[in-house]
């Protein structure tokens, strides 16, 4: 029994500590940049496991994407599909993809750097530690464009994802 509640323990700890993006119920701008056919297709999670997650990203309309996130359920044994949509809202030098899940109405923010060749591509997601709140996107932007160069405006983990 000490042994089952201390790997309850252990669980609910690294569950308190799992960061989540910051997020927010408006993006930081309209779609306003056309759909770029190098993040189109089947992106696959770098990982040590075996099922790995992965995304298949498809054209929604001209200026969004359609982001399919596919998570191996390992008690089912199988994926597990959630679909999302989103766009990019490019401040300055940075490419923020503003991820809107449907299901909750939210849009959550990552930073993007896809490599020169184009095969890999790095996310950062926004560090859920911000206390400041918006009333509206011009607001959110401003604020993001001021901090979008600080590492600790970031979540200390990135994913590395790779073109299939």
């Amino acid at each position: 029994m000490k042994k089952v509640l201390s790997y309850f323990s252990l669980f609910v700890m690294l569950f308190l500590f799992t960061a989540c993006p910051y997020s927010a119920e408006f993006a930081l701008s309209e779609p306003n940049e056309n759909v770029k056919k190098e993040y189109l297709g089947t992106w696959v999670e770098e990982s040590q496991f075996e099922n790995a997650p992965y995304y298949v990203i498809t054209k929604l309309t001209d200026k969004t994407y359609q982001f399919e996130k596919n998570e191996y359920n390992e008690t089912d044994k199988n994926y597990k599909k959630t679909i999302l949509t989103g766009h990019f809202t490019k401040l300055g030098s940075v490419n923020f993809l503003n991820l809107k899940d449907n299901s909750e109405n939210k849009y959550y923010f990552h930073k993007v750097e896809l490599s020169s060749d184009k095969k890999q591509f790095v996310i950062y997601e926004v560090t859920d530690n911000i206390d400041e709140k918006f009333s509206n996107a011009n607001d959110l932007k401003a604020f993001f464009d001021k901090n979008k160069d600080l590492s600790f405006f970031y979540n200390r983990e990135e994913k590395k994802y790779n073109k299939k």
